[in-house]
């Protein structure tokens, strides 16, 4: 799946007019392999290993193409830090997020296009696109008290 979006990106990219450069092209790389929602400190950290000529300006600028591109999604998930995913094709999911520990917890089951007709018709709003974030307390930290 992995290869598959990188030649996706790498189409998007070049179907707007941008190239598919050594910088932009570590990112997407980090992201993809990257277990999680990592925010952009971390990213920058981990593509500076590999790609030390990387600046941070460079990854700011690089996530922001690829957000309006909509190859990542931008999540802000804890103290108004903004946190970076793939967005996978097909692959559309929601996140649960402890508000003692901070922990992400992704789900996939989203029964929210039967309320979106509703929601469209009542409100003569075409949605487009949505995301759901719940806050609460994971298993570990409700068992701890």
């Amino acid at each position: 799946m992995r290869s598959r979006f990188m030649q996706i990106a790498g189409e998007a990219l070049r179907e707007r007019g941008y190239k598919l450069t050594e910088p932009r092209l570590a990112i997407l790389d980090y992201l993809a392999r990257h277990d999680g929602h990592p925010a952009i400190q971390e990213i920058y950290k981990g593509i500076r290993k590999k790609h030390p000529g990387i600046g941070m300006a460079t990854v700011y600028r690089t996530l922001d193409l690829f957000t309006s591109l909509g190859l990542v999604r931008v999540l802000t998930l804890e103290s108004s830090r903004l946190h970076y995913e793939i967005n996978w094709p097909h692959a559309h999911h929601h996140h649960l997020i402890c508000t003692v520990c901070g922990r992400v917890i992704e789900f996939s089951n989203c029964n929210f296009q039967q309320l979106a007709a509703e929601i469209e018709k009542a409100a003569q709003f075409t949605i487009e696109e949505h995301t759901i974030k719940a806050y609460g307390k994971c298993s570990q930290c409700d068992r701890s008290r």
